[in-house]
Formats: C-alpha cells, structure tokens, sequence
C-alpha cells in the first residue's frame, strides 16, 4: 500500500502503538542479549523513515525516497533508479541526487552501526565513514545549486519508490535485514574456514551486495571476539566492496548518463577517506 494515511490519523490506531511498545521491548532485550541489537537499530530506522517520509514528503520527494530507501538498502535503490523505465526521462540531476543520497543513508546507518553495536570505539573508526559521508553531504548540495534544473518527478506519483509503504514500522524488512546479517555472518566464516580467504576477501566479497549489512556483521564479530579482528581495516574493505559495487551499477545502468562523474566522485571519497584517517592516525601518534 502507497502513502496515502494523514500521519496524525496513524496515531490513532492501534498498529502504530504496537510497533512503538515493540520498538522499545526490542531494546530492553538487546540490552541483556547484545547481538540483537541490530534488530532494534533497523527497526528505529524505519521509524524515522516513515515519519521523514509523511513530514517532508511535499520537497524533493523523489531525492527524499532515494535517502530514506537508503537506510533499508542503497543496492535496491541503485537498480531501481538505474533501469526501471518510470525513471528513464529523470535528468542527471534528480538521479544523481537521488543516487548520492542513498549512499549517504548507507553511511549514516554504517555509523549508528558503529556506535549502537560496540561501547567506547574510539573517534578514528569512525573517521572513514564520515569522511565519506561529508563529502558526499557536500557534493549533493553542490548538485543541487551548480548542476542542470529541477524538474518535476516529485511531484508525480510515477517515481515513486516501490519499497515505500504506508506504516511505521515494516517488521518483514527488520526480519528480513536481520536474517541476512546472521547470513552474511556464517558466509563469511564458511568462506574463511573452508574455502581458504582471510577475513579481509570474506568480507569485500559480500559487502559487494550490501556495505551496511556486512558491517553489522563485522561489528558484531569485533564486539564477540575483539582481539582477533582489525575492526578498523574491514571498515576500509567495506567501504572498498561498495565503492566497486556502486560504480558498477552505475556503469552498467541504463538512465545515468554522467556515469564517469559519478563513478570518480565514489573513489575520491574512497581515497579522501583513506587520506584523511591516515593523517588523524598519524596525529595521535604525534600526541601519544
């Protein structure tokens, strides 16, 4: 079902109190169980979701879906925006919004990732992320003042996203994402123990389809057994499997004519985050 309930009507059902009630018990429980704690994290991001969605939905509705589609997967949103024929008369301009938004919902997920699943991280494992996700904060405004017009694909009902529904809180995408990271989380030990890879090729491979799912899993392996993973160099392998997943959707799209662009604009912010870290690295070590 499409957005079409007033929010205020929402809150006065019981549906919307339930989820609210299991949202909450879902916390205590991952309070005392800490390898649930996904679970809570991708349901309290459908939330915000749903209440960005019915609060903003009236300005730049498309660039709208595109960073709220994000948060529940930027692989879906990339090859939907890429090759469904609703979008093929979008300009650069909205799809490259649009594109760069959902990749900056990926690393603010990557980030809730970071500090919702472990305790006390330190700031540097953090800096790659948010490197990235500044300056592809930055790059979207400067698509939206430099380059090409508005059009006018928010305002119709053909661009909007299939994976947008009309309720607070879609429990079959949580089950859905949480099933996949315990997923990704045997892959990664059968491809390690049995096929020969490091932990460093397990991980680029599967974060190839899905950057902030691999992480949680990653994340969620550090917080069982810390002494034995390099935390801060499979944040850089995932940031690398969706830099070349990304730029290969986008190469291989039918609607993006400013592929190169777009595909440059994700191994800068690679290399930027790698620059960037490196000297805050080398900054601590000074002060130490």
């Amino acid at each position: 079902m499409k957005h079409n309930t007033p929010l205020v009507q929402h809150f006065s059902q019981w549906h919307f109190w339930f989820d609210v009630s299991l949202l909450a018990a879902l916390f205590v429980i991952a309070h005392y169980v800490p390898i649930l704690k996904i679970v809570p994290l991708v349901a309290s991001l459908e939330l915000f979701s749903f209440f960005s969605f019915h609060l903003l939905a009236k300005t730049s509705r498309f660039q709208l879906q595109g960073f709220l589609g994000g948060f529940v997967s930027s692989t879906a949103v990339f090859v939907q925006v890429l090759n469904d024929k609703k979008f093929a008369d979008t300009s650069n301009r909205d799809l490259l919004q649009t594109l760069l938004l959902a990749v900056c919902a990926m690393l603010t997920e990557c980030l809730f990732i970071l500090y919702f699943l472990t305790s006390s991280l330190p700031f540097i494992y953090y800096v790659p992320v948010l490197t990235q996700l500044l300056f592809f904060a930055g790059t979207v405004l400067y698509v939206n003042r430099f380059v090409g017009s508005p059009t006018q694909t928010d305002t119709n009902d053909s661009s909007d996203f299939d994976m947008l529904i009309d309720h607070p809180i879609v429990w079959l995408n949580v089950a859905k994402l949480a099933l996949i990271i315990l997923t990704l989380v045997s892959v990664m030990h059968f491809i390690g123990n049995n096929l020969g890879f490091s932990q460093a090729i397990s991980t680029l491979l599967v974060s190839l389809f899905e950057a902030h799912a691999i992480l949680a899993s990653v994340v969620t392996q550090w917080s069982l057994d810390p002494q034995n993973i390099d935390l801060l160099k499979l944040v850089f392998v995932v940031l690398l499997g969706n830099t070349v997943s990304k730029s290969f959707l986008v190469f291989k799209g039918r609607h993006l004519s400013k592929k190169y662009l777009f595909i440059s604009l994700m191994v800068s912010a690679l290399v930027l985050s790698l620059a960037v870290t490196f000297a805050f690295s080398v900054s601590l070590s000074a002060q130490a």
